[in-house]
């Protein structure tokens, strides 16, 4: 990032023990020009469960929620809110944009967090400044050192605190030995067999689910994708069990349209 000598930074970050749904919380950390004054911890919230994506954005609002009770009390005219979430620093420029298609995105696919999204707009129209927003990577400096394990700490003392948009959903464990995120899976029309591992809500009713793809031809578990499904469906798909499904044709928004049959599979596993 470019470091304005003449600017207020605001260090942002979230914590998240098990994530999603674990303890978790967020902390930001102001950092004045020219040493002016002490550097002063401005957020400190912790919840018993949410998910790292979310606690970095509310790091970012409660950043410009204190901004926004300065006033004309700053000293400054310009602000940097500093973050080392990708998620978070890739989707400010989209979030208008969702806003207008009715929080969906440019594909039509519902988007997380629009409570937090909603908040962020709001929030960054009424500013008393300047605020620019800037990446960085985490823990590359004594302050954002600082930053980070303020969010644990918060993170940590969150047993009670709620949040009250996060929505846990059903969740399992992935079947097989596939490592790593979810992928969008390419739905072009094709019938596959899945096995769900995690369903949330997303938008006002969808199903957002998650599941392990079987690969008859090898006779094993490949990988993790994720696709939409209506309530309906989303409730004959249970984590653990194993479904031949038909998608729809819209790679971009792949959507779970028929259940076809449950299956009983013995897998091999997936060599590492």
């Amino acid at each position: 990032m470019l470091y304005d000598p003449h600017a207020i930074q605001i260090l942002t970050d979230g914590s998240c023990y098990k994530n999603p749904g674990g303890l978790s919380g967020c902390a930001a950390i102001v950092v004045y020009p020219d040493d002016s004054k002490p550097e002063e911890q401005i957020v400190d919230i912790g919840v018993a469960e949410s998910n790292i994506t979310r606690m970095e954005l509310m790091a970012c609002n409660r950043a410009m929620e204190w901004l926004r009770e300065q006033g004309s009390g700053l000293v400054v005219t310009r602000v940097q809110i500093v973050t080392d979430s990708q998620y978070v620093h890739q989707s400010i420029n989209r979030a208008a944009g969702w806003r207008k298609n009715g929080w969906r995105n440019f594909d039509g696919r519902p988007i997380d967090n629009p409570d937090l999204w909603k908040r962020f707009l709001s929030l960054r129209s009424k500013l008393p400044v300047l605020v620019t927003f800037h990446w960085t990577k985490g823990k590359k400096s004594p302050q954002l050192k600082l930053v980070d394990k303020a969010a644990k700490n918060a993170a940590k003392s969150g047993q009670h605190g709620v949040d009250f948009g996060f929505r846990a959903g059903k969740v399992g464990r992935a079947k097989g030995k596939t490592a790593g995120a979810a992928s969008l899976f390419p739905a072009r029309g094709q019938t596959e067999v899945v096995s769900p591992y995690r369903s949330v809500v997303v938008g006002k009713s969808e199903n957002k689910i998650r599941f392990v793809v079987f690969s008859e031809g090898k006779q094993q578990f490949i990988e993790k994708c994720y696709a939409y499904a209506s309530p309906e469906i989303g409730a004959g798909l249970h984590r653990g069990h194993c479904y031949r499904v038909r998608f729809g044709d819209k790679p971009k928004y792949p959507v779970i349209e028929e259940i076809i049959e449950e299956v009983t599979i013995s897998a091999a596993p997936v060599p590492p």
